[in-house]
């Protein structure tokens, strides 16, 4: 695909507001074909959203979430899709209209045998506002793109509109979108670098209910506080039924078989007070990200109100107090389908029927879930049955947060955080599939989101320009993260084009090194983790995650043969080393402070702040055993605090580097173990706790997922760490390997761009297997 395409094309919006908020509209074209039908091909890209369709048939969704000044574009080989004569494209196009710097538009070329234009949008095409999706919908805006209910009405959306044979004359024409000198992109609106689709489509797969999980009825009562909300209502904690209807709900667990619901008819008897409404709550067993798709009968005006939770609270199903995902579809007559825009993450789907005062045939809800092609190439499997749970759930939730961008959950906000990406999900991505291609465009969408600060945007993919509240350390993470994908890839183009960013990084870092070489007062918002941790001052963790990243600058320097950065990066690594012991070692504690406040040591210490030392290689193999033991091993009267999920990425590998492997696997045993997969984890938890967090110190209650991929380090570390597995030369051409002896047996397979290394564990011997062209020692 050229990256530098030469677009024909011109971007079209409706002459109505641009600024519009929630919108969907539709655009369609006729063309006429007497040729070949075969070697053509079309390219389309949307802000913010589009479902495409030809001569009737879906032909795909996207584009990737991006920034207006990183905008994707997809293509379609269009064989076995046009026919002779006449034919029709029609786009369905969804601006959301919350993000900065962006506008409704669509763009769509396709092109022939000979590589000429066929069709291409212009003031030609037809254009019209929906009126079957409600605009005025509620939103949850931390979700970054999805955060509105989709609220459809079927009797309004035109019949057969994506159909040849429909009549358009009453639709207003397209208006192309000016740009400040010229309208061909990517001079045209705020689309100024257009960039090829850099990962494959999505995988769609039609999946049923395991089970039902509650069958009950509601009043139907107007929620007149919050009137375009649907979360109350689908929140509400119904009664078995006893005035609705709800026949053969059994079959709903599959193709077989039709399910008959119908609201209550008694209020038409003027004695009886009230409209009761059937809900079914379904259960599909695990977490997972899918559009809900109904297929159904019934009478126009009939609602059908959805809801999606995780979880359930208290054994009931409850959206009301955050998250409040929910869609509604408004009946037309007769057969229909439904299926949702967007998709959403869920396990338990919550279906209540409104108003259905006619039997309504329900053939079948069904899940269609929508996630990354991932081959699973890597594998860990043990003689252990808790280690194994807990790779499997940390497995399944690196598939659960990739899609078409890398995200932090799919449940609350969809978004593709910087830190959480390179430190844990990058990482076990290429331990557990080998997959590249979603790295590679993560690094390269991370580094179009720089600050003026110098530090990278939390979320890259949308548009966020928010650099108060930047995380510095995650453009740390971000730095180690690139080098390690040279590293494992041997792509040296990552490095090459990002290398002014991360350049960027480092000297933005150096207002803030005080005279004896330490970071002090970093702005912004250092994060660290979800932990109690002292980050005021001199603080001892993040000083030591830069002293790792300055490793990495090293390495990338001497790489570009940047001499100054080089020579830079080790005086600066020479003088943290020097006094990082002097200011944030407690002798009378016998472990590092936290921090060093105006010099006096905190009152806080922390696994964190005592293992990141370790792990960067800031205390020798004496004091590092004195400090794991002090933390882990003794008993005393010292309160450590704890490290959440996403920091264990960083305590497990300390203790790896100092030879308490043993340590590592009790610590996943009694924390993933304990408290993940004894309590029914399917995926992990964003924190040890669902219901709360010790962040503040002092435990507060409320939701925390049970889909983040920050806390699925484990996924990574039992294959790459158990067998000691240390890249030595870019692109795994020569690799070091240590299999760790254990007590018990483990067969682990680690995937390369060269092919798979399995190392077999069984009764202490171990047997290592490597594909042709990677150098073992």
């Amino acid at each position: 695909m050229n990256k530098n395409r030469k677009w024909n094309a011109r971007w079209i919006w409706s002459d109505v507001s641009e600024n519009e908020k929630n919108v969907f509209y539709y655009f369609r074209k006729n063309f006429n074909l007497k040729s070949t039908l075969e070697n053509y091909e079309l390219f389309i890209s949307a802000d913010t959203r589009y479902q495409l369709f030809i001569n009737g048939k879906l032909i795909g969704r996207g584009v990737p979430q991006s920034q207006p000044f990183y905008q994707y574009y997809d293509e379609y080989n269009l064989d076995g899709k046009l026919i002779k004569g006449e034919n029709c494209i029609a786009v369905v196009v969804y601006h959301l209209g919350t993000l900065p710097d962006t506008r409704g538009g669509l763009l769509l070329e396709i092109t022939g045998p000979e590589d000429e234009t066929v069709i291409k949008t212009d003031d030609t095409w037809r254009a019209k506002k929906s009126p079957a999706w409600q605009q005025n919908t509620y939103s949850y805006l931390p979700n970054r793109v999805t955060p509105f209910q989709e609220v459809f009405d079927a009797r309004l959306e035109p019949p057969n509109w994506k159909e040849i044979s429909f009549d358009n004359n009453c639709w207003l024409h397209s208006t192309i979108i000016a740009g400040m000198i010229h309208d061909q992109p990517p001079c045209a609106g705020p689309w100024a670098k257009l960039v090829p689709r850099d990962i494959p489509f999505m995988k769609n797969e039609n999946v049923f209910a395991k089970k039902i999980e509650k069958i009950e009825e509601n009043l139907q009562l107007a929620n007149r506080s919050r009137p375009t909300d649907l979360s109350p209502g689908l929140s509400m904690v119904g009664k078995p039924i006893k005035y609705s209807k709800v026949e053969n709900a059994e079959n709903l667990l599959n193709e077989n078989g039709v399910t008959i619901v119908q609201s209550s008819l008694n209020h038409k008897n003027l004695d009886f007070d009230g409209i009761y409404s059937p809900a079914i709550v379904l259960d599909f067993g695990r977490v997972i990200t899918a559009h809900s798709k109904i297929s159904l009968k019934g009478a126009a005006g009939s609602m059908i109100d959805i809801g999606y939770a995780e979880r359930l609270i208290d054994g009931n199903f409850n959206i009301s107090m955050e998250c409040e995902f929910a869609d509604r579809y408004i009946l037309k007559d007769g057969d229909q389908v439904f299926e949702s825009f967007s998709w959403k993450s869920f396990r338990y789907l919550k279906i209540r029927f409104l108003s259905c005062f006619e039997p309504v045939t329900i053939n079948s809800i069904e899940a269609v879930i929508s996630t990354y092609p991932f081959e699973e190439k890597g594998d860990f499997n043990s003689g252990d049955k808790l280690l194994n749970s807990v790779f499997e759930i940390s497995r399944d939730t690196l598939q659960l947060c990739s899609n078409e961008f890398l995200m932090d959950t799919p449940w609350r906000e969809q978004a593709q955080w910087l830190g959480d990406v390179a430190l844990v999900t990058v990482p076990a991505i290429y331990s557990c599939y080998g997959d590249t291609k979603l790295a590679r465009k993560f690094y390269f969408q991370a580094g179009q989101n720089q600050h003026p600060t110098g530090m990278i945007s939390n979320i890259s993919n949308t548009v966020n320009h928010d650099w108060i509240h930047a995380i510095p350390d995650y453009s740390l993470w971000w730095v180690q993260g690139i080098w390690e994908h040279y590293l494992y890839t041997g792509d040296e183009e990552v490095v090459h084009h990002l290398y002014p960013q991360l350049s960027r990084i480092l000297y933005a870092h150096l207002d803030y090194i005080n005279n004896d070489g330490l970071i002090e007062n970093i702005p912004y918002w250092p994060f660290i983790d979800w932990a109690d941790v002292d980050k005021r001052g001199i603080c001892s963790v993040y000083n030591a995650i830069f002293y790792e990243t300055l490793k990495s600058w090293n390495k990338i320097a001497k790489f570009k043969g940047d001499n100054y950065t080089a020579e830079l990066s080790e005086k600066l690594l020479t003088k943290i080393k020097l006094n990082f012991n002097k200011f944030l070692f407690d002798e009378k504690r016998g472990c590092y402070a936290d921090a060093n406040i105006n010099g006096k040591l905190s009152e806080k210490i922390s696994e964190h702040g005592n293992l990141t030392p370790i792990f960067a290689g800031l205390c020798d193999a004496e004091l590092s055993q004195k400090i794991i033991d002090k933390v882990f091993i003794e008993k005393n009267d010292l309160i450590f605090t704890e490290a959440q999920p996403f920091y264990m990425a960083v305590v497990l590998r300390a203790l790896d580097q100092t030879d308490n492997f043993p340590l590592a696997i009790s610590l996943i045993r009694e924390r993933w173990g304990k408290r993940m997969v004894d309590k029914g984890a399917t995926s992990t938890y964003e924190e040890w706790y669902q219901n709360g967090s010790w962040r503040d110190g002092d435990f507060k209650g409320f939701l925390r997922t049970h889909s983040h991929a920050w806390s699925a380090c484990p996924a990574d570390f039992l294959i790459r760490r158990l067998i000691g597995l240390e890249i030595l030369e870019s692109g795994c051409r020569k690799i070091k390997l240590s299999p760790q002896k254990t007590d018990f047996d483990y067969d682990v397979t680690f995937p390369t761009p060269l092919g798979e290394i399995n190392v077999i564990n069984k009764s202490g011997e171990i047997k290592i297997s490597n594909p042709a062209g990677i150098e073992i020692i």
